[in-house]
């Protein structure tokens, strides 16, 4: 009875070992080329073969092949140069890449499709997929792909990702696709220093949140950067937008942070806001756009534009239609060709210490706009007004008027009522201050106005009662 017994536990001992060991099996490194010293001739093989965590090793070469990875891999070009190690779609309407596992790498490959015709509009170069079966389902989503150092050209979609969450895109070339990267249900990713070029779209951001999009250069596309239905608590930092149809678009999406970026030279608007509100937009240049440098659009509210330039422009700084309740702080809109901010049919908004300066129309320019507050900013040099509130009714403004030479303050004219107009710098305009037709307290707005030539009020009244005087003595005599 001793013997069994013993014999016993060291059979379990046995079968314990044999199960640790079997769930510990070291990762492999798979070699895919077309020499004898490769262990297959294909990447679609090599995957075939491998187990989770192993690594395919590509090395130079072309590779027709539309890849399905369906489990955890790195897969990585030898040499890490895209230019010598190609992947084209053998088939026009499959996906060059089509990931369904987590944890896939893939870095350093020329990843081609053959055309991007209407007829294969979905087909992607590498795309992400967390909802293989088109079923959206938390148990779908893919997590962690890493997709470095690649060059992606002619496909319909350079890289998309549906459903997959914590993922770094960097480093990536990205030319001549209909849209380079998409982005849809995927939060908490990484889209940095990427290049996208001579594509119809630029980086697209579809109901995704928590996203980081940085360091990226989107240039020579129909638009740059966008977010488009649902996408919050996004951050957009130190992207280069240029030469584009539109540069960054944040469409109906809340807690964006726009921090240092730089969108000038788009055919139309640099930075825009349609329908989104809190978001934050501060230090970014938009110069030299064809439309406007920023624009905020149809119920863009509660946002804050702090230290920005928007100069060159059609217009520099634009709020449109019901965009409420914002606050622009210190910004600059120079050199303009219309205005340097204009509000169009807006409320509540806070116009503070900004510089409005050699616009060739107005330097800020209030139209059918209400409760709006203008203080501290400098609006000079502008052909036309420094500050113009035209059928603007209830603005918040102060009690006085003191102008840079005691000169009084004209052009109080035609429906511009209860305008709070306070501490402003407006000097060297055509007009400094108008409001037409109005009920206005304004107090202690510096004004000197370059197109003022009549007699000043209080010299003008000298001026009469002196003749009034020597009226009197000569009727006397």
């Amino acid at each position: 009875m001793q013997m069994k017994s013993g014999n016993t536990f060291y059979i379990a001992i046995t079968i314990i070992f044999l199960i640790v060991t079997s769930n510990s099996v070291a990762a492999s490194t798979i070699i895919v080329g077309d020499s004898g010293n490769a262990d297959y001739t294909t990447i679609q093989a090599a995957i075939d073969a491998a187990n989770n965590g192993d690594t395919i090793l590509v090395y130079p070469g072309k590779y027709s092949e539309n890849i399905d990875v369906d489990k955890e891999l790195a897969i990585i070009a030898e040499s890490g140069n895209p230019d010598d190690t190609t992947v084209q779609a053998a088939d026009p309407n499959d996906h060059v890449f089509h990931v369904t596992a987590n944890n896939v790498t893939i870095s350093g490959f020329n990843i081609t499709g053959t055309n991007i015709t209407e007829s294969v509009i979905e087909a992607s170069g590498i795309y992400i997929d967390g909802a293989p079966e088109f079923v959206i389902t938390n148990d779908s989503e893919v997590y962690n792909s890493i997709i470095t150092n690649n060059k992606l050209y002619n496909n319909s979609v350079g890289i998309l990702l549906l459903l997959s969450n914590n993922n770094k895109l960097e480093n990536n070339s990205v030319l001549g696709n209909h849209f380079p990267i998409m982005m849809a249900f995927s939060n908490n990713s990484k889209i940095n220093n990427n290049v996208v070029l001579n594509s119809e779209a630029g980086i697209l951001i579809f109901e995704g949140n928590n996203n980081l999009i940085g360091n990226n250069n989107v240039s020579n596309s129909g638009f740059g950067i966008g977010t488009n239905y649902y996408c919050n608590n996004n951050t957009f930092i130190n992207n280069m937008v240029s030469n584009n149809e539109n540069g960054i678009g944040i469409v109906n999406s809340e807690n964006n942070t726009l921090i240092n970026n730089t969108a000038n030279s788009n055919k139309r608007k640099g930075i825009y806001l349609d329908s989104s509100h809190y978001n934050l937009l501060e230090d970014n240049t938009a110069n030299s756009n064809g439309e406007h440098g920023i624009y905020l659009d149809h119920f863009s509210s509660g946002n804050y534009l702090g230290n920005n330039t928007a100069s060159n422009n059609n217009h520099g700084i634009m709020l449109y239609y019901y965009s409420d309740h914002n606050s622009l702080i210190n910004n600059t809109a120079n050199s303009n060709e219309q205005y340097g901010i204009y509000l169009n049919e807006t409320s509540n908004n806070r116009i503070e210490g900004n510089t409005a300066n050699s616009n060739k129309l107005h330097g800020i320019y209030l139209k059918s706009s209400t409760f709006n507050t203008i203080i501290n900013n400098t609006a000079n040099l502008n052909d036309h007004h420094g500050i113009s509130l035209n059928q603007s009714n209830n603005k918040t403004v102060n009690t006085d008027i003191i102008t840079h030479d005691l000169k009084y303050c004209k052009f109080l004219e035609d429906s511009s009522n209860n305008n709070t107009v306070s501490g402003n710098h407006l000097f060297d305009n055509g007009k400094g201050l108008v409001a037409n037709i109005s009920e206005n307290n304004i107090c202690i707005n510096y004004i000197n106005d370059r197109g003022i030539t009549e007699i000043p009020f209080v010299g003008s009244l000298l001026t009469l009662i002196m003749l009034g005087i020597a009226f009197m003595f000569m009727r006397r005599e």
